[in-house]
């Protein structure tokens, strides 16, 4: 009876230490890595308002942004995250494909681990939150068809503009975009590998080999965040009735916008994506339920408000 005794109180003890640790753990240990698709000033919204919710919450983000979109890369830094054994992980995916394999591997070693901006569809991922990227390339073909309609045009030729081709954000906008849009209009899709220049550079070569073009749609939009004025040949385009979608915001870009008529962009809400991202999967570490999908519709921003988003931004 003895010997029960002190098993049961030995158990007893370990049961407390568990629990004060589990406790301890959520005060002040909890890790949640945050991966980008790529170290871009696009992201620069979503790094601060995951500081913010970490502040907030008392816990650790550690930001861990490759240096280009490699989906290598980014298999790598979540191999790496494994064996430090974060509690968490929140990723834009460069590639759908390559990341299903480590993203189910780190749910399998109980990581947690949702997408923003990108998500990876047939992964264990928890949830994904960001923009509905299919929509959003809808709404950029209506507001395409929207200003060729204010500008007396028609559509001859629209070259698109894209990342790179295995990310599920642009794929998804991408297909809305067409979605949308007289498909024998699209002169053809560009890829920069969200490589700035390179897109500048593809981006020119086109504008100047096709006369026939009237049109470019960015669905990927980092290279005229520095300011339009800094890509010539689209510079020129616009200035010379060329109608153009643009792909998120900067101020520079919503200086050109305001003197532009025949232009407009896309706003995501980065800050959202960020700050609830890091907050629910919070959540989901303490045990609790969350939407697998948080969809943020974007907002249109053209000349006759680029002006009070310039204040605000």
């Amino acid at each position: 009876m003895r010997k029960h005794w002190f098993l049961l109180s030995a158990l007893s003890i370990l049961m407390a230490l568990t629990v004060s640790c589990k406790k301890e753990r959520q005060k002040s240990d909890i890790i949640i890595a945050v991966i980008p698709k790529v170290d871009n000033a696009i992201f620069d919204e979503v790094k601060e308002s995951c500081m913010k919710a970490a502040n907030d919450l008392g816990i650790t983000v550690t930001w861990e942004a490759p240096t280009s979109i490699d989906a290598a890369r980014q298999k790598e830094l979540i191999e790496n995250l494994i064996k430090y054994k974060v509690d968490a992980i929140l990723i834009s995916c460069n590639d759908v494909e390559a990341l299903k394999g480590v993203i189910n591997k780190a749910d399998s070693a109980g990581i947690k681990v949702a997408t923003f901006d990108s998500d990876c569809p047939g992964s264990k991922r928890v949830f994904y939150i960001g923009t509905d990227n299919r929509k959003a390339g809808k709404v950029c073909a209506e507001t395409m068809n929207r200003l060729f309609q204010k500008a007396g045009k028609t559509p001859a030729k629209v070259a698109v503009l894209s990342g790179g081709p295995n990310a599920d954000n642009l794929v998804e906008r991408l297909a809305g975009f067409k979605s949308g849009f007289d498909s024998n209009k699209i002169s053809n899709v560009l890829y920069s590998f969200e490589m700035p220049d390179f897109g500048s550079e593809i981006l020119s070569y086109e504008l100047n080999k096709n006369k026939e073009i009237n049109g470019v749609q960015m669905v990927w939009g980092a290279m005229a965040l520095t300011g339009v004025d800094s890509i010539p040949a689209l510079a020129n385009f616009i200035k010379k009735g060329g109608i153009t979608v643009f792909f998120d915001v900067s101020k520079p870009l919503l200086r050109f916008i305001q003197k532009n008529p025949n232009c407009a962009t896309m706003k995501q809400d980065f800050k959202a994506m960020g700050y609830d991202g890091v907050f629910r999967l919070y959540d989901v570490i303490q045990g609790k339920s969350v939407k697998s999908e948080i969809l943020y519709d974007v907002k249109v921003i053209d000349q006759s408000n680029a002006e009070d988003e310039f204040r605000n931004l």
